[in-house]
C-alpha cells in the first residue's frame, strides 16, 4: 500500500489553504466578522496510480490538519505524508522546515512484472519550504501563490535530493465558491532517480524488462485544477484533478515506456471542519 496515504493529497492541499483563513472564511460570508477559524481537520478520498509511472489505478485516502497559533501567522500543517511548519509570522512570506514519507514500491502492485523487482522501502525526506503570495484584490481569497521546496532522503533508501517550483491561482467565482488552478516542475538528482526508475541487472533478469540506468535532471510537469464549496460557517468540500507528465529519464525508463505510462491522473474529493 505505497501511495494509500498520499491519493488526495491535492484535494487536500485546497482544504487546508482556503478553509483555515478566518478571512477567507469571513468574506465568503459564512463566518461572523468575530469568529476566527485558525485550525482544521478533513479527509480527502480518490484514485491514483499504483506507483509513479504506472498505468494501474488504486484507491486512497489522505488525512490533512492544521494548527494556527494564536493571533499569529505560524501554523503545523499536515497534508497526507508531508508536515510542515511555518516559522514566519508573515501575511505573505512563508519559510520552514518540511518532513515528508516517500512510501516506496512494494509487491501489492498489479503489474506482474515490476512487481517482481526488488522491493523499494519506505523513506523520510527532510528539507525546507517557502511560499509567497501575492493578494489580488481586496477578497483575501483571490489570490497569487508561488513557492518552491528542497528535500533530502533522510532515511538513505536513495540519497538522493528532490527539488519543486510551483505557481497556484485562487480565483472566487461565487460566495461559496472558489476555483483553483496549479502548475508545477518537479526535479530530482541521478541518486533519487535511479533508485526510484532504474532497472538493475537483478531486477532485468526477475522482471524480464530491459537494464536501464536514470541520471537526474526534471522528473515531471504538474497541471492540476478544481474548486472548493463552503458548506456552512464549519464544513467545506473541495475536489480536485491532477495530471502529472513523466518526462527525461522518468518517462524513458521501462517500468513507465514499457509496463506503465508517463501520463499520470489522480482525481479525489476531499471534505474539511474548522474552527
Amino acid at each position: 500500500m505505497k501511495t494509500t496515504i498520499g491519493v488526495a493529497l491535492w484535494v487536500v492541499i485546497t482544504l487546508s489553504t482556503v478553509s483555515v483563513n478566518s478571512a477567507f472564511a469571513q468574506s465568503a460570508g459564512l463566518v461572523p466578522v468575530d469568529l476566527e477559524v485558525p485550525h482544521v481537520a478533513g479527509v480527502g478520498v480518490g484514485f491514483l496510480p499504483d506507483y509513479e509511472g504506472s498505468d494501474d489505478y488504486t484507491f486512497g485516502i489522505a488525512p490533512v490538519f492544521r494548527y494556527t497559533f494564536q493571533k499569529q501567522e505560524r501554523y503545523i500543517q499536515l497534508l497526507a505524508n508531508e508536515l510542515t511548519v511555518n516559522l514566519l509570522n508573515n501575511p505573505n512570506l512563508r519559510l520552514g522546515p518540511l518532513l515528508s514519507y516517500n512510501f516506496g514500491r512494494n509487491n501489492q502492485i498489479d503489474d506482474r512484472q515490476v512487481k517482481r523487482m526488488t522491493e523499494i522501502d519506505g523513506s523520510l525526506l527532510g528539507g525546507v519550504f517557502a511560499d509567497y503570495v501575492f493578494r489580488l484584490s481586496q477578497n483575501p481569497r483571490h489570490r497569487f501563490i508561488v513557492g518552491g521546496q528542497a528535500q533530502y532522503d533522510l532515511g538513505g533508501e536513495s540519497h538522493g535530493w528532490k527539488f519543486s517550483g510551483s505557481a497556484r491561482y485562487w480565483h472566487p467565482i461565487a460566495t461559496p465558491v472558489d476555483l483553483f488552478v496549479t502548475t508545477a516542475v518537479n526535479f530530482a538528482t541521478k541518486d533519487y532517480m535511479d533508485t526510484y526508475f532504474a532497472v538493475s541487472s537483478v531486477d532485468s533478469t526477475r522482471s524480464g524488462l530491459p537494464h536501464y540506468t536514470a541520471g537526474g535532471g526534471v522528473k515531471d510537469f504538474v497541471l492540476a485544477g478544481g474548486g472548493t464549496f463552503y458548506l456552512s460557517r464549519s464544513w467545506v468540500t473541495s475536489a480536485g484533478v491532477r495530471y502529472s507528465r513523466l518526462l527525461s529519464h522518468a518517462a524513458d525508463s521501462p517500468i513507465v515506456d514499457d509496463r506503465g505510462s508517463e501520463n499520470q491522473l489522480f482525481t479525489g474529493v476531499g471534505i474539511a471542519y474548522m474552527w
